[in-house]
């Protein structure tokens, strides 16, 4: 069908994003309605678009999944009116808790550059980390799987990248959205699947965080099946203070919490999306973060305000 899309504006600029994740093969839920219905400049998805889980090197069995989400005719309604921007998390990049050891790993990077927009992705056999600008607000996606090992989730040369990156755009915009998929906030764990895996490698970007006193970032999360929002008092994994988090899952699977403890709780369930609505008069930038379900409920809210 055709589709149809705003341009942001240069410089200051007042818009609203959208955020979710975790959706099963052949998902036409109603909250895809509801995201729609909210108006937003863009949607960003945070990994699990598909739940397919994918174990093999076949280009066509990706192609297959992106074409079945893209006919469902709630994501595509979706799809047609509201520009995205995605980065994938374990069912949609290969199996559960896929990592770069996946033998979907060729296929899932391939075909990724052939269907999916992207903002600055590098060409071939490349992890899909990415960023872009919309007004002062500068998004930073990380790519957590195909670059993954038992030693690293980033990989050396992602994580010099997303250090300098966060350094570089916090000087030069009012905010700074680093979409990381997976949850933040947890205990280390040996093994863990999500950043209580890699403690030191958490730790070592807080620390460069707190060298370069960058203290106008949000992250924005998926993977689990909730919505949880903390305003920096957990976030801090090295000296100074934290961040705030927003957590935006379900869209159609059921209720899970990873993590904690989350200074507004935790609301887990299918059917739920987050905004964030940016209100920006080129001094001073006001962030409200919520999540939603997909019936019109509120679940959280809360706002910041970023000077310069």
């Amino acid at each position: 069908g055709n589709g149809s899309f705003r341009t942001p504006a240069f410089g200051a600029d007042s818009f609203r994003v959208s955020l979710s994740s975790c959706a099963r093969v052949g998902s036409n839920g109603r909250v895809f309605d509801a995201i729609a219905a909210s108006d937003p400049l863009l949607y960003l998805a945070l990994g699990d678009i598909h739940y397919a889980n994918i174990g093999q090197n076949s280009p066509d069995a990706f192609r297959a999944a992106y074409e079945r989400l893209l006919t469902e005719p709630g994501q595509a309604a979706l799809y047609r009116d509201v520009p995205i921007a995605y980065v994938w998390d374990d069912h949609d990049y290969g199996p559960n808790d896929a990592d770069s050891t996946s033998p979907s790993r060729p296929a899932a990077r391939r075909v990724y550059r052939e269907i999916v927009p992207h903002a600055g992705v590098e060409p071939g056999d490349e992890p899909i980390n990415q960023a872009f600008t919309i007004g002062r607000v500068r998004f930073v996606m990380t790519d957590s799987r195909s670059e993954r090992t038992s030693e690293s989730m980033l990989g050396e040369v992602q994580l010099a990248w997303l250090v300098d990156e966060l350094t570089a755009s916090s000087r030069t915009h009012a905010l700074v959205v680093w979409a990381n998929p997976v949850p933040w906030i947890v205990e280390p764990s040996e093994g863990g699947d999500n950043w209580n895996g890699y403690p030191d490698e958490r730790r070592f970007i807080a620390d460069a965080i707190a060298a370069a006193d960058i203290d106008n970032l949000i992250m924005v999360s998926g993977d689990a099946h909730m919505v949880a929002l903390d305003d920096g008092t957990n976030s801090a994994y090295a000296d100074g203070p934290g961040f705030p988090i927003l957590h935006a899952a379900a869209l159609d699977r059921p209720g899970s919490i990873k993590g904690g403890p989350y200074s507004h709780g935790t609301y887990p369930g299918g059917g739920q999306f987050g905004l964030i609505d940016i209100d920006d008069d080129g001094s001073r930038l006001v962030v409200t973060l919520s999540g939603h379900s997909w019936d019109g409920e509120v679940l959280v809210e809360e706002t910041f305000t970023f000077e310069g």
